[in-house]
Formats: C-alpha cells, sequence, structure tokens
C-alpha cells in the first residue's frame, strides 16, 4: 500500500520536474487555445498556413521586434493574443498589452483575453483569482500566480506607459497613435519599457494601415519586409497576390460603367491563366514568406491582406471594390481590404490644375437651367460674414458665387451685415431661362462664443436659416439638431465635410465627370478661393486622423463649402424619399410662370458701411410658407 501511495508522489513529482516539452509557438497555440468567440466559437484554434511563421518567430532571438501589418479579417488579433498566451504558458514575465484607445483596449481584453483565459485550463491555472481581495486584478492589469502581470495600456497616455518594467509588449493598431504629440512617440516610450532586457525582450506591433508616413507605415519600412509568396498552380511562376491581377467585366449602372463583381476572376501575372477559388486555397496553403529588405537582421515585418484569407473570395473581394468604385470612396477598401495604405486625401494638388477647374460658363448671373435648388453657408468673422452659394441637383454641383457682407463688429446685434446677408440670400434667383431657383437652407456659423447669441437671434427670424457649429468629434452624423443653454442649432460632422470636399476636389482635377457627384466652380470665384479650399491638411493625431489648418492659411472658403453641403443634405432629407422629384415639379410649376427679365441679380453693397443699426423686421420673415418659398 506504501509503494503504491510513494509511486503515485513519484508520478506526480516527475511531471513538475519534466522539463516542458520543445513546441513551437504555432504549435503549443493549435494544442492548447479555443476561439472565444464568432461563428467559430468554442473550437480549437486551428492557424492558416501563412500565420504560422508570423507566430514561431517570437521565439526567434535574432529579431528584437516583429511588425505586423495587415488587413482587417486576416485574424491579426488571433496571431497577437496566440503570442501573449504562449508566452504566458511557457516563459512567464511582465507583458504590456496596448490599444489606440479605452474603448477598444477594454473590448480586446473582455472580449478576446480574459473569455479565452477562462476557458482554456492550462491558462486558467496561470492567474489569480479574481475575487482574491490580496492580488491586483482589473481593467489596468492582471496578476499571475507567479507575480508576473498583465499590463493594459492605451498608447495615447503617455502616463500609463510610464514606471513599468516590461519584458514584452504588444501594441495593435498603431496606425491611430499621434507620432509627434508633445510628450513623444508612443512607441518610443513603450519600446523604453523593454530596454532592461536587451536582445531578450520582444515587441510586437500590429495595425491595418491607413496613411502614408502612418506609424504602421514608418516600422513596416524599418523592418525585413517580408510578403508572401505563391506558386501558379499552372506554370509555377512564384508570386505575390495582388489586385492588379484580379480581372473583371463592366456593367451599365445607369449611365456609368461599375465593376461586376460577379465576373472577377484571379489571374497568374505570367501565364495569365484563371486561378479558381479551390487553386488559390491550395496555392496559399503551400506558400512560403519571403523577405524584400533582408539588410534588416533585428526587425521582421509581415504583409499580408484579404487576397490569401481562405475565409474570403475574390468576388466577396471584388463586391467591396464594386462599392467602393460607385462611391468614389477607396480608402476603406485600400485599408482593410488590401491593407495598403490610402494617400489620395494626403497628396499635395497642383495649384494650376486647380485654376483650371473655373468654368467661365455660369455664375450668379447665369445659373445653370440644371440647378434645382440652391443651399448658402455662412462664416461669421468679426468685421464680415462670407457666403458660399452652391447650387445643386442629383449629379452635379455648381459653386455660383462667394460674397462678403462687411460691418465693423458682427459679434453684435444690429450690425448690418446680417441685414445684407438676409436680403442677399431672400431675392428670386433665376436660372438662364428665367426660372425661378428656391434657396432651401441658409446656415450661419455660430461657433464663436461671444457672436452666439446675435447669430441664433437672427437665424430665429428666417425660417430657412440655421445656426449651426463644427463638432471636435470625428465621427457621427453629418449633421444633428443640439440645443445649448435652450437655443437650438446644427452641430455639423466638419471633418467628414472636409475630406468630401477633398474627394469631389480630387475628382474633379482628375477629370473623373463619372462620378456620382461632380462638382464645378463658377469663374469669378476670389482670386485666393482654392488656396482656401486646400489650406488643411489630413494628419494623423490621438486616436484617428483630424484635418489641421496650415499655419498663416485662411480656410473660410473650406468652411463655407463644408456648410452648404451639410445643408444639401439637411434639405435634402427635409423633402422626403425622392427629394429631387420634388424639385424637379416645382421647377415644372416656375417654368409656367417664367416672363422676359433681363434684370441682373441685386448684389448688397459690400463697401463698408458707418451704421451699424440693426432694423428688425415688424413681423417674423420666412423665405416663404413651403420648401420653396
Amino acid at each position: 500500500m506504501k509503494t503504491n501511495k510513494t509511486l503515485k508522489v513519484l508520478e506526480r513529482t516527475i511531471k513538475i520536474l519534466k522539463p516542458p516539452q520543445n513546441m513551437k509557438p504555432s504549435e503549443w497555440a493549435e494544442k492548447h487555445l479555443i476561439l472565444p468567440d464568432g461563428a467559430a466559437a468554442g473550437q480549437k484554434l486551428k492557424l492558416y498556413s501563412f500565420q504560422k511563421e508570423m507566430l514561431d518567430i517570437i521565439d526567434d532571438d535574432r529579431y528584437r521586434k516583429v511588425v505586423y501589418k495587415t488587413s482587417a479579417q486576416i485574424a491579426k488579433t488571433t496571431l497577437l493574443n496566440s503570442a501573449l498566451f504562449y508566452w504566458m504558458g511557457t516563459d512567464s514575465s511582465n507583458i504590456g498589452i496596448a490599444q489606440s484607445s479605452l474603448a477598444e483596449l477594454k473590448q480586446w481584453k473582455s472580449a478576446k483575453i480574459d473569455k479565452t483565459i477562462e476557458q482554456v485550463p492550462v491558462l486558467q491555472e496561470l492567474v489569480t483569482d479574481k475575487n482574491d481581495k490580496t492580488k491586483a486584478n482589473n481593467q489596468q492589469q492582471t496578476e499571475l500566480n507567479d507575480g508576473s502581470f498583465l499590463y493594459f495600456m492605451t498608447l495615447g497616455s503617455a502616463k500609463a506607459l510610464r514606471g513599468k518594467t516590461l519584458k514584452r509588449i504588444i501594441l495593435d493598431e498603431v496606425s491611430a497613435i499621434d507620432q509627434h504629440s508633445e510628450e513623444g512617440n508612443p512607441i518610443r516610450l513603450a519600446e523604453q519599457r523593454a530596454t532592461d532586457f536587451g536582445q531578450e525582450a520582444k515587441i510586437l506591433i500590429s495595425s491595418t494601415p491607413t496613411f502614408k508616413g502612418d506609424a504602421i507605415d514608418v516600422e513596416y519600412q524599418n523592418s525585413d519586409q517580408r510578403e508572401y509568396f505563391v506558386k501558379c498552380i499552372h506554370c509555377q511562376h512564384e508570386h505575390s497576390l495582388k489586385w492588379e491581377n484580379v480581372k473583371f467585366e463592366w456593367k451599365l449602372n445607369g449611365k456609368r460603367s461599375i465593376p461586376d463583381a460577379i465576373t472577377a476572376k484571379l489571374h497568374c501575372p505570367e501565364c495569365q491563366e484563371i486561378i479558381t477559388e479551390s487553386q488559390r486555397i491550395k496555392m496559399v496553403a503551400n506558400g512560403r514568406w519571403i523577405a524584400q529588405n533582408p539588410e534588416i537582421t533585428d526587425t521582421a515585418g509581415f504583409f499580408i491582406n484579404r487576397l490569401y484569407s481562405p475565409n474570403s473570395t475574390i468576388q466577396a473581394i471584388a463586391k467591396d471594390f464594386e462599392l467602393a468604385w460607385y462611391e468614389y470612396n477607396y480608402q476603406s477598401f485600400y485599408n482593410t481590404v488590401l491593407g495598403l495604405h490610402y494617400s489620395d486625401l494626403q497628396e499635395e494638388l497642383d495649384d494650376l490644375a486647380l485654376e483650371n477647374l473655373r468654368d467661365d460658363t455660369f455664375d450668379l448671373s447665369n445659373i445653370p437651367d440644371s440647378v434645382l435648388g440652391i443651399v448658402v453657408g455662412c462664416d461669421q468673422q468679426l468685421d464680415r460674414l462670407e457666403a458660399q452659394v452652391l447650387g445643386i441637383n442629383e449629379s452635379e454641383l455648381f459653386v455660383l458665387g462667394y460674397r462678403y457682407f462687411y460691418s465693423p463688429n458682427c459679434e453684435i446685434k444690429g450690425a448690418k451685415a446680417y441685414n445684407d446677408l438676409a436680403t442677399f440670400c431672400n431675392q428670386k434667383f433665376k436660372t438662364v431661362s428665367g426660372r425661378e431657383v428656391p434657396v432651401l437652407k441658409v446656415a450661419v456659423d455660430g461657433g464663436n462664443g461671444r457672436a452666439m447669441q446675435t447669430v441664433h437671434s437672427f437665424c430665429q427670424q428666417y425660417k430657412k436659416f440655421e445656426m449651426i457649429k463644427g463638432s471636435s468629434s470625428t465621427t457621427g452624423d453629418l449633421f444633428k439638431r443640439s440645443t445649448t443653454d435652450g437655443r437650438q442649432f446644427y452641430m455639423l460632422n466638419v471633418h467628414e465635410g472636409k475630406t468630401w470636399v477633398r474627394s469631389l476636389l480630387n475628382n474633379a482635377v482628375a477629370g473623373k465627370t463619372d462620378a456620382p457627384l461632380t462638382i464645378r466652380f463658377a469663374h469669378d470665384l476670389p482670386d485666393d478661393y482654392f488656396d482656401q479650399l486646400t489650406s488643411e491638411n489630413l494628419e494623423r493625431t490621438g486616436s484617428g486622423v483630424r484635418w489641421k489648418q496650415i499655419t498663416g492659411r485662411r480656410n473660410e472658403a473650406l468652411d463655407t463649402l463644408v456648410y452648404s453641403l451639410c445643408m444639401m443634405k439637411l434639405a435634402l432629407s427635409k423633402l422626403g424619399g425622392q427629394p429631387f422629384k420634388k424639385l424637379r415639379e416645382y421647377r415644372s410649376t416656375k417654368r409656367q410662370e417664367i416672363a422676359p427679365d433681363n434684370t441682373p441679380i441685386e448684389q448688397p453693397s459690400e463697401t463698408r458701411n458707418k451704421s451699424t443699426k440693426y432694423i428688425k423686421p415688424a413681423n417674423k420673415t420666412s423665405i416663404g410658407k413651403s420648401w420653396f418659398g
């Protein structure tokens, strides 16, 4: 009996003393881990062929840093989690896990990391009891039984990165960071936490790219730049999968030709033979990583996108491109599908090309007959109001004119500039054939706190005038009804509006006349109009990107065009499901009323007037009793 007990003790002791089985990180992950969520939740982890080297390299002492530049839907988070859990299970140490924002960090921790630990026994036994008050387990850290910690941090907070000694660091979605913040580059600050461990330290940096020069671009360019190569099933030509080798036919959508996703096929760049889905998957399974920048020997970099994914198809990817083409909005497709940077919004537009957009065929005195409605965006400055007039129809935007209305002080009630603006907007705008065009909405900026009450009181007098303010947020609706101190106004997502303006400008300069919406510019716009329209650059800041004004450049023309576009969207939303049908019906009624009239459009005096007396109308005036006056 004693012998049996002794044997059992010895067996348990041998298990403890026996050195761990020598397994690659990918092998360890597939043996122990299960998927925490999604359609395959609860199933054993099975890595794609191209993921194995991406994970196994974390055990290679030659590389202190590993960079993953990937598209979305390529199981990037699964790789990072597998590395984390492998380190926890085989060589525990302090590990830092950082995301670009607090919301994404919380989601990552609760839905991926914590959930996996709860479901995997080998990980469960490594973590201290979360109900043990003597242990540190919260949103910021998880204590392991051996005294090591998992630290959860945001890359936007330098404070969170200080005071920690970390042997391993995992940084995700670094493209969202501000590399030039006052407190320093968050990636460099994080790397400093691992300096005590020298070459034994390991830093994983991962992100979907956004724009050229973002953090993942910088890190990947300074790596050995590995790409995944496959051999053609037909001719054995070894190549990487690129979007340019996907061929498709075109189909008509109205008057436009757009890609026909259902005809999309992947071709070999050498023999031009079609590669079927099953062949593509087989080729990927037998592919290999090849470094394109082998001179770099201490940083491994991996680039992969959805063209390699067994869970996607070429036709599904082409469908995403079809939508991007139709909307002339390529950035999301390039970033999240192809894993590539998109720089169109960052490219500097040629001054001469912009000036060549001036069109001699129309202005405020010669409004095209195709214009169905007018919107006006107005910016308030201390000594003037600046207004931009935009004519619209289903497929075209016409910047018809730009006007200034002066007063010594536009922050006070009674400033003559407001009366002049009202007179200008209340006049009857007519097309070249004499048809009246309705003014749908007028936006007046009330973002200046000192002038807010003045602007609000002014807009209250006219039905189609709206006080607006620009939102500091880069997300959310293009326009949203808001109230402050009892004053109603529209909050505008000016970031989205400026992105829209730049996209319209890019299409105009490129001559893309088949875009869903094109923009044209009158010949008599101010000399510095296009200089102002391009007065801001898209720059990485905080957890995203933001338009920033170039020092010394005015941007009122950009702002007022954004306001006009937002008012167009607002006005159309008020006209029901078929807004342009209603505008065309209105146009038909006005055609019947046309009478010869060669009177030029009246322009309020633009000279400075000493009188600042504000004459309030006896009764509340409106542009009309309906949307059309």
